[in-house]
């Protein structure tokens, strides 16, 4: 079988960019086929190569063992480092080899009868097979700082009842890829991880360190908004899914730009998926690179055109759920989604702030093709998260938005078994505010924890101010609201009040008969800034900006 890609480098005498004779530097070697007379494995014995979670994962939803699930030709590969390259690992999808090879052995491999084509995709050397696996940890430190709660960013999702219903991601794994988890093997709020045993695999894609938590940060954030588990006097930080079992993967190289990178998530959403993963997270955006001749244009953004769009896409085939960020091009010039975030079959998540309206950083959709980007939207305005250094802090960016779904998805599948990961999607679009006219900036809108669970079909906003409320006054000065109602309230009517730091200072559920047409609501509201009053009727939710002066 040859493989065909759109965009592709074939390395040879015609190269833009001229090399030392000794130049060593990393490329993608795309083999031919799988057919050999002595290749070892075969459709019919899955478990030789997937693990038994990853079968039974295509077997609930009926999706067939293929030969993209096939591992490359032993052979292949030992013939690679016969040449005298440096092989580090390969693809089952795409049928290759990530390899780190002098510019004078380019010849040598491009001869080889079972070599389809050689892609350049870096400049230099960075990985090696010296590994240093770190220890467990058993002792962990305690924030140096809290500023910031995460009850705005769940409430928004109504995850907070998900957690109510002991929905937390149990039997569920997720994996997250990113730059690095540094500080995820020192902190508190990853304590119960490591004394759960949460973690079950690990893997740097960049460097072949044998460490994941290490080199930065970003990973480190992205994954609290899934998996923390913190609660303080100064503040919290409860992940959308603290429960869930991880694999945590580098595969962002800080520093640079390149290619590789697309192959290194690649990678990581094959091994994601060979251990059984049932999430994947990726907070990461690729459009313009190191190597100017490999930067992507619009017309790409088709789903089916790069390399780390189509890895998310046939992730999405395998039947695992594929959340990833829209990117943060919005007040740029660009302004629209990077890629992977054009990918098929996926979740792409778009920022939102805390009043539920659009983030002027969010990337814009749509597809080159015409596919309505993003699909929903999360809090990403001002997430609560930690740091590398263990402080607990706010951050904004899509890249925050798209854990928080993720963890909602591994929720929501939790909960609903018997689904298939593309009906717990058409749940989750389903139950988000704009449901009934998604566009171009929040796509379906923020998703619903009541109508996604249950696979209904969120009410317009429209149908929930039937039943009449009025806040006031407002702006407001002291520790009392009123609110005047009309109408029956059935299912009662629950109130809640985060102040500006998103901490949560009023939450009450009201019952019907306890519902009258003048309330008084007293706050603890000592600080001056914007409050926000969720307004929850039944399974619909409210939002009222408040100032406070």
């Amino acid at each position: 079988m040859k493989i065909k890609l759109l965009i592709i480098f074939i390395i040879g005498l015609t190269q833009t960019k001229t090399y030392s004779q000794e130049a060593v530097n990393r490329y993608f070697v795309y083999f031919s086929d799988k057919a050999g007379d002595t290749y070892p494995f075969s459709i019919a014995t899955p478990s030789d190569f997937l693990t038994q979670r990853a079968i039974d994962r295509r077997e609930k939803q009926n999706i067939q063992i293929d030969e993209s699930d096939l591992p490359v030709d032993p052979s292949y590969m030992q013939g690679l480092k016969d040449v005298g390259v440096e092989v580090y690992f390969s693809s089952r999808w795409m049928n290759g080899a990530l390899i780190q090879a002098d510019t004078t052995l380019l010849d040598d491999l491009q001869m080889l009868t079972y070599v389809d084509s050689v892609a350049w995709i870096a400049e230099s050397t960075r990985l090696s097979s010296d590994q240093t696996i770190p220890e467990e940890p058993t002792t962990f430190e305690e924030p140096g700082s809290v500023n910031g709660d995460s009850d705005i960013q769940l409430i928004m999702l109504g995850a907070d009842h998900m957690h109510a219903d002991d929905i937390k991601g149990q039997g569920m794994i997720i994996a997250v890829l990113d730059n690095g988890f540094t500080g995820v093997d020192r902190h508190s709020p990853f304590q119960h991880i490591w004394e759960n045993d949460k973690i079950i695999a690990t893997k740097d894609f960049v460097s072949n360190s044998g460490n994941v938590f290490q080199f930065g940060d970003h990973g480190t954030s992205v994954f609290s908004l899934i998996a923390s588990n913190y609660e303080s006097e100064n503040g919290n930080l409860i992940g959308t899914a603290p429960e869930a079992h991880f694999i945590l993967c580098v595969t962002e190289e800080g520093g640079s730009e390149d290619r590789v990178e697309e192959y290194n998530f690649l990678l990581g959403a094959e091994f994601a998926d060979s251990l059984g993963a049932d999430v994947i997270n990726g907070s990461l955006g690729y459009r313009l690179f190191d190597i100017g001749e490999h930067n992507y244009n619009f017309e790409d953004m088709d789903g089916e055109t790069t390399i780390v769009s189509k890895a998310a896409t046939l992730a999405a085939t395998k039947g695992m759920i594929v959340a990833l960020s829209a990117g943060n091009e919005g007040n740029k010039t660009w302004g629209r989604i990077t890629p992977p975030a054009d990918a098929k079959g996926v979740l792409t998540v778009g920022s939102v702030d805390a009043d539920f309206s659009y983030s002027s950083f969010s990337s814009k959709g749509n597809t080159a093709d015409g596919r309505i980007k993003p699909d929903v939207a999360a809090f990403g305005g001002a997430s609560a998260v930690v740091r590398g250094s263990g402080n607990i802090q706010r951050g904004s960016g899509t890249s925050f938005a798209s854990p928080l779904i993720a963890g909602f998805a591994a929720g929501i599948w939790q909960a609903n078994p018997d689904w298939t990961s593309a009906e717990v999607i058409a749940a989750i679009k389903n139950s988000g505010h704009l449901n009934s006219q998604p566009d171009s900036l929040r796509g379906w809108g923020v998703p619903n924890y009541a109508y996604a669970v249950s696979g209904e079909t969120a009410l317009n906003v429209t149908d929930i101010l039937e039943e009449k409320v009025t806040i006031y006054p407002n702006p407001f000065n002291g520790d009392t609201l009123y609110l005047t109602t009309e109408g029956k309230f059935e299912k009662g009517m629950i109130i809640r009040v985060l102040d500006p730091k998103g901490s949560l200072i009023y939450n009450k559920e009201f019952k019907r008969k306890q519902i009258k047409e003048n309330m008084e609501l007293n706050l603890d509201s000592s600080q001056q800034g914007v409050y926000f009053l969720f307004l929850q009727i039944g399974n619909n939710q409210k939002v009222v900006k408040l100032i406070n002066f």
